[in-house]
């Protein structure tokens, strides 16, 4: 641009002698070629041609930096304090991507140049050597901005360079761009956000209130709440369709809020009714037990007996279905007060299903396979019939959550856990593979109530979460106020 510029004003020949240096030099060889274009046509246009062009040209260079200046003005405080940082990373990309592997010498433009030179290689030799040392790089295109947390760098993948690349040297990246963090995820094919966090979002406090208007008052309950994402999306869970919700996370990080936010948009409702066994065998949903059709505690035989109402309960569903409904899926049909989605609840579920736990004692070892039989029938057959079975854990292992129950619950969800097996015993194998989302990094205390959850994130299978905070008086009024809608289930369906 400068070259056509500098061809507007000055004798033709200049310019086209600045064009051919650029195209010769070879660092800028397409630009080059492109500007002697120009600088060609320039020269054979009439004096007063070229000045009305320059006018053009420096009317639209005006208006460029006005827009610039404006949007910087309108900015908020904190994305102003990102510009300097955003500018100067773009002008280290290139360096930062030769250091970190994510560029290398494209070989083919190399070869070519070999065999174009012919029989000249001996006097092109050096040119050669210039351009493989400095100039025939492979690097990621790149657009950096900034943003009210930190950077936001736009990437476009090359061959041989992509989101696993990307995601191996993200903490060298967070090094480099002084972040705190740095999360890489893939909106579409060939294209990846590589989001550099100086103030993590997901950190922010976020209660009942700062959810969408309408959330607890008015609920969607087969796509329920679930809370903010870390680019701000409200996300919610999608239910027709799926059969069980898999819930895990070390003591203290959040399960009771989740728990209590869902049934809170659910209990108002009477097309929603609840069976709840309480593994802990605390007091953590006795605010709860006047609006469920079922309850107990943390005794096996109990939890049994539960497991076998609401296995009866599907059993009937299933063999009327059609007739009631008029569906062969009654999600098509959708849950109603005579024909209500039933949530069960297995809260501590390691209790009832690690029957490795009971090795020695063959009456409970025995009790608790039935109840891995029970909830596994539940997953897999409960479907078509309105029925979510929903575990959750601060175990979570392949004991705690048998794998024949986990990979057939559709939505997982994980707070903060100490490694990686704990992390794949919820979320699946393939959190092996995005360090960004894993929940392993959830561990501090400002992570409290922020989970992984397997709700995609463009092309990425995961999407971390903060959940609203709820308190025990909020969680008890709203229980309290929903009880008339308890209903008893049992000779309901026909």
């Amino acid at each position: 641009m400068i070259v056509g510029v500098l061809g507007l004003f000055v004798p033709g020949s200049v310019a086209l002698v600045l064009a051919v240096i650029a195209t010769l030099e070879g660092r800028y060889r397409g630009a080059g070629l492109l500007l002697a274009g120009a600088a060609v046509v320039v020269v054979a246009l009439p004096r007063h041609t070229r000045v009305q062009l320059g006018l053009v040209l420096a009317v639209a260079m005006i208006v460029i930096t006005v827009t610039i200046m404006f949007r910087f003005t309108r900015a908020p405080r904190e994305v102003k304090a990102n510009y300097p940082r955003a500018v100067w990373q773009r002008i280290r990309w290139r360096s930062l991507c030769r250091n970190l592997n994510l560029a290398y010498q494209d070989r083919h433009i190399t070869d070519l140049i070999r065999h174009r030179a012919g029989s000249r290689v001996g006097r092109v030799m050096p040119t050669i050597r210039r351009r493989e040392g400095r100039h025939m790089i492979r690097v990621p295109r790149v657009r950096i901005r900034a943003d009210a947390h930190g950077l936001v760098a736009r990437v476009k993948t090359i061959p041989g360079v992509g989101r696993a690349e990307f995601e191996d040297s993200a903490a060298h990246i967070a090094n480099a761009w002084r972040c705190a963090r740095v999360a890489v995820s893939q909106p579409r094919p060939g294209r990846l956000i590589v989001r550099g966090l100086r103030t993590d979002p997901l950190t922010v406090s976020y209660v009942m209130a700062d959810a969408p208007a309408g959330t607890y008052d008015h609920p969607d309950i087969t796509h329920p709440y679930l809370g903010l994402d870390e680019w701000g999306n409200h996300r919610r869970l999608s239910l027709p369709g799926q059969t069980g919700i898999v819930i895990g996370g070390l003591p203290g990080r959040g399960k009771t809020s989740l728990t209590g936010s869902l049934m809170c948009q659910w209990a108002p409702s009477p097309a929603v009714q609840f069976a709840l066994a309480d593994g802990k065998g605390s007091a953590d949903h006795d605010d709860w037990h006047a609006r469920s059709w079922l309850h107990c505690g943390d005794e096996l035989a109990a939890a049994v007996e539960l497991l076998e109402d609401v296995h009866a309960e599907m059993r009937r569903r299933l063999r009327v279905v059609l007739e009631v409904t008029g569906f062969r899926n009654a999600w098509h049909a959708g849950p109603t007060a005579d024909w209500p989605m039933l949530v069960t609840l297995l809260d501590e579920c390691q209790q009832y299903l690690d029957v490795a736990s009971y090795k020695g004692d063959k009456d409970a070892e025995a009790l608790s396979r039935r109840c891995v039989a029970l909830t596994a029938e539940l997953i897999r057959k409960g479907r078509s019939v309105l029925m979510v079975t929903m575990l959750a854990t601060q175990k979570p292992t392949s004991d705690s959550l048998p794998t024949s129950i986990r990979d057939n619950a559709g939505i997982s969800l994980c707070f903060g856990v100490k490694t990686v097996d704990a992390a794949a015993a919820v979320l699946g194998p393939d959190i092996r593979e995005y360090g960004s989302y894993s929940p392993v990094g959830l561990r501090d205390d400002a992570y409290v109530g922020v989970l992984t959850s397997t709700l995609p994130t463009g092309a990425d299978p995961f999407t971390r979460i903060r959940v609203p905070k709820f308190t025990e008086e909020e969680i008890a009024q709203r229980a309290r106020a929903s009880s008339p809608q308890r209903r008893d289930l049992v000779g309901a369906t026909p």
